[in-house]
């Protein structure tokens, strides 16, 4: 019965997995979220760019990360000026941004898709799945790391967010200069921070969801 104990494994991955990407799409894609970052971080008066003209560049840039846009080539007017938004550097950089959105999409997808044949490989012989040890392991497990990690970014955000991009980059692209690139003066390392922060909180939610689901069933089935 090894088997069974590794599928209860790859299952809960694979929740988990689903869980996490739909909480990152539900925060990144949501342009509420970023208008109120920008009020916030009053991010007009930082880059000359009222709200109007960062939701117009916003609603581009997502439009981009969904893949449904194929370049970054954005005029707005700024500084009392209408120019290109954003340079080289920070467009090659961009691709790279796009390309682990996709992947992550790619992944969440294909936990929808594993996640039921999984719960279908676990039914015992009167055809019950035991969703009750599912939850409560994955959502202990999670728990656990995402505090972890969370205590990790609250100590020094600025050291765990460079390791990030060391992890998930093989270029410097990344590193932008706020005198000349605009891009990190919409977002600052602040607003990374509160993002984070909103995901986890999404995620969490959802996890504890799941526990309560998991303590239920549990009792309704003892």
């Amino acid at each position: 019965m090894y088997y069974k104990k590794i599928i209860h494994i790859f299952t809960g991955i694979f929740l988990s997995a689903l869980l996490l990407f739909t909480s990152l799409e539900i925060v990144s894609f949501n342009i509420n979220h970023y208008m109120n970052q920008y009020k916030n971080l009053e991010i007009s008066r930082n880059t000359g760019i009222d709200l109007i003209n960062l939701k117009y560049i916003t609603e581009e840039l997502l439009l981009y990360l969904k893949d449904d846009r194929n370049d970054l080539i954005i005029f707005a007017e700024i500084d009392g000026s209408n120019r290109e938004v954003f340079g080289e550097r920070e467009k090659e950089h961009m691709v790279d941004v796009k390309d682990l959105f996709i992947k992550g999409r790619y992944i969440r997808n294909i936990s929808l898709i594993i996640f039921p044949i999984m719960l279908w490989m676990i039914k015992d012989k009167k055809g019950r799945i035991n969703l009750a040890s599912i939850f409560i392991y994955t959502c202990i497990i999670n728990i656990i790391l995402i505090t972890i990690l969370f205590l990790l970014m609250y100590t020094n955000f600025n050291k765990y967010f460079n390791y990030f991009h060391y992890i998930f980059f093989d270029n410097d692209l990344w590193i932008l200069n706020p005198d000349t690139d605009i891009m990190i003066n919409i977002f600052p390392e602040t607003f990374f921070y509160n993002t984070a922060i909103k995901i986890s909180f999404i995620y969490i939610s959802s996890l504890i969801i799941l526990a309560i689901m998991g303590f239920i069933y549990k009792r309704k089935t003892v």
